[in-house]
């Protein structure tokens, strides 16, 4: 809800005099009923996102945005996830961005690694729904968070750990045909149940070890 073109011209501004690449996210407003669950986004959501972002001078050639968050979550997602839905929303993102300037790149939503909705089931419906939706956007965003528990250590490889986004990013291109770039928008360790110190630790290797794959572009 927040297009505020003076605040966020600004905002670009000081992102190119910093030397800070953009990389925005999609959102929607909390639900009129319960603020709890994020109101499903439609066209007519993207469409004004997309005038709305094409108006402001960019410090950088691709423009990044991201479209939506964690969307195989039910309280992402209006209170019930559905993957042909979103999959919908995302080819239509395309297109709109891409008709107001080519240089938008188009990064799908981060998915939840831990949630009851299994995020390759949702990516496979996805395809099912739109089998061309891998091909067409640019990149995959993932939130390769360290679950479960969001403890688990950074040598830990499986689907629900900071590695997901190896096996995230190898579904999209099986549907997809298509090489696809990873951005990590989301992860951490949880204080609650880890030291600082220790989280400080995880974090160099995860740099050093896993997120040092090439296919990593942020």
């Amino acid at each position: 809800g927040d297009k505020d073109l003076v605040k966020w011209q600004e905002f670009m501004d000081s992102a190119k005099q910093n030397h800070v690449i953009p990389i925005i996210r999609l959102s929607t407003e909390g639900d009129y009923f319960t603020n709890s669950i994020w109101r499903k986004p439609n066209f007519a959501d993207v469409l004004d996102f997309a005038n709305f972002l094409n108006s402001l001078e960019w410090p950088t050639k691709n423009r990044y945005v991201v479209i939506f968050n964690e969307t195989n979550r039910a309280d992402e997602w209006g209170g019930e996830a559905n993957a042909s839905e979103y999959a919908q929303v995302l080819n239509y993102a395309v297109g709109a961005f891409k008709s107001k300037d080519s240089d938008f790149f188009i990064i799908s939503a981060g998915l939840d690694n831990a949630s009851e909705n299994n995020e390759y089931t949702f990516m496979q419906d996805m395809y099912s729904a739109v089998p061309e939706i891998f091909s067409e956007v640019d990149a995959i965003g993932s939130h390769s968070y360290p679950n479960p528990g969001f403890e688990q250590p950074p040598w830990i490889k499986t689907r629900k750990s900071i590695s997901s986004f190896i096996y995230e990013k190898r579904l999209a291109e099986l549907l997809g045909g298509k090489e696809l770039p990873v951005f990590i928008t989301e992860t951490g360790w949880s204080s609650d149940v880890i030291s600082k110190s220790q989280i400080g630790k995880y974090f160099i290797q995860a740099f050093n070890s896993v997120w040092s794959d090439g296919n990593i572009i942020a």
